[in-house]
């Protein structure tokens, strides 16, 4: 999608909603599963042969455990198609919202390629800013300006 897109969108519906990317989450599940399979291979392996103490051991399940969590919240992902990246006249939400008022700065993308993000910074530094990663939206630079002109709109 394009801003002109996401523009006529706005207009028309009130609001934008970027739902995950269900194939960059297929992705993702199908790494975390052959990961936590393989290390749950490795772990097995060492436990038969009596081998699953020191340090090494406490990092193997380590691993695995970080593997299990990484599944599985790619899974309740996929399933509850969380968390969505919401854009109206109220302001900007991901899981909490921030009212356009309350926006300080909206940041150009930053991060490694396939994993960069947006981060809306709120006025209070109190507040936590909110991060639109490449998982809603493929292309953060086009949203980077979009957001922007919407913010100077709403707050003018």
């Amino acid at each position: 999608m394009s801003a002109d897109t996401w523009s006529a969108e706005f207009e028309s519906k009130g609001s934008v909603v970027f739902p995950p990317r269900r194939g960059r989450l297929t992705i993702r599940l199908i790494g975390f599963g052959l990961l936590m399979v393989m290390s749950a291979w490795t772990n097995l392996d060492h436990l038969r042969n009596d081998d699953v103490s020191g340090t090494l051991g406490v990092l193997r399940l380590t691993a695995l455990a970080a593997f299990v969590y990484g599944t599985g919240l790619t899974v309740w992902q996929l399933v509850t198609n969380r968390p969505a990246v919401r854009v109206d006249a109220e302001g900007i939400s991901r899981g909490r919202s921030l009212r356009w008022s309350g926006i300080g700065s909206i940041e150009d993308p930053v991060g490694l390629p396939g994993v960069r993000t947006v981060q809306i910074r709120p006025a209070d530094r109190r507040t936590r800013p909110i991060r639109i990663p490449q998982d809603n939206v493929e292309d953060l630079d086009a949203l980077t300006p979009w957001l922007r002109s919407l913010h100077n709109q709403h707050r003018a």
